[in-house]
């Protein structure tokens, strides 16, 4: 590699594309917003062999600096180039970041959502946020951050980001927990469960609220699928947490519907923490 950036950075993959540009400038209000260093990393060869792949990954990443050094002056970056795979380099490098930002579509593969993204948000050692939006439209920073509680301990590490990026937007914060909605039963034979949901949201925002007594909180329980709703609720946030499983062959083979569900579907960025 180039060069190495500091420990606990917010790190971004670039290769070229739109989306990794956009996903860059994001990554840089990120750090901005954390007060942390930014590093961008770039890949190559690319997945067909190039020979001249490290130096395309070289003018990707040296385009995305003068990009974002345009809108952030001030904000200290560094860049890194491999000649290994992007989800290698990515994966390595999450080791001592603070967050991996990805975009959703890249250069590396050509779906929805690419396999390269898909990959580094399994395996990766820290939070991934996968950028998603409309080129060229940038996510408004008003909006609040959306946050997706289980009430289990997988959601506690993504609850407390959750408020810590909150807090670091100044923004409001809307947490939202659902449950499977019952199937019709005659009246009166099923136990009504949204006292008990609401019990869990709230025990599950009690400890963060403390820590941030700043953020405005809405709470939201809802019998409903988590994929839709969650869905339908990104389209006014600015960014959407979600806890997801561990690093684990079960976890890729799982990897959770509702993270899927999102990470084709959201309007806005997706973190996801475990």
């Amino acid at each position: 590699m180039d060069t190495h950036g500091e420990s606990g950075s917010i790190v971004v993959g670039v290769d070229g594309s739109g989306t990794a540009l956009n996903a860059a400038r994001w990554a840089a209000y990120l750090a901005e917003a954390l007060d942390a260093p930014l590093v961008i990393a770039a890949a190559g060869p690319h997945r067909h062999g190039s020979p001249n792949g490290t130096e395309q990954a070289r003018g990707a990443a040296e385009y995305a600096l003068r990009l974002v050094r345009r809108c952030d002056p001030d904000l200290p970056i560094t860049t890194e180039v491999s000649a290994d795979t992007a989800h290698r380099v990515l994966v390595d490098r999450s080791r001592g970041a603070r967050m991996l930002v990805v975009g959703a579509q890249t250069a590396w593969d050509d779906h929805v959502v690419g396999s390269t993204t898909m990959a580094v948000a399994r395996h990766a050692h820290c939070p991934v946020a996968i950028w998603r939006g409309v080129a060229g439209r940038p996510i408004p920073r008003n909006k609040p951050v959306a946050l997706g509680v289980g009430g289990t301990a997988l959601s506690a590490a993504a609850v407390a980001l959750g408020f810590d990026l909150a807090a670091a937007f100044h923004v409001p914060l809307t947490a939202v927990h659902c449950w499977p909605p019952e199937r019709i039963a005659p009246l009166g034979t099923a136990p009504d469960r949204a006292p008990a949901e609401r019990a869990v949201l709230t025990q599950a925002l009690a400890a963060p609220r403390l820590t941030h007594p700043e953020v405005p909180v809405t709470e939201l329980a809802l019998p409903a699928v988590p994929g839709p709703a969650l869905t339908e609720l990104s389209h006014n946030a600015q960014l959407l947490v979600l806890g997801t499983r561990a690093r684990s062959t079960t976890a890729a083979a799982l990897f959770g519907s509702t993270s899927r569900d999102l990470l084709h579907h959201s309007a806005c960025p997706v973190l996801l923490c475990r």
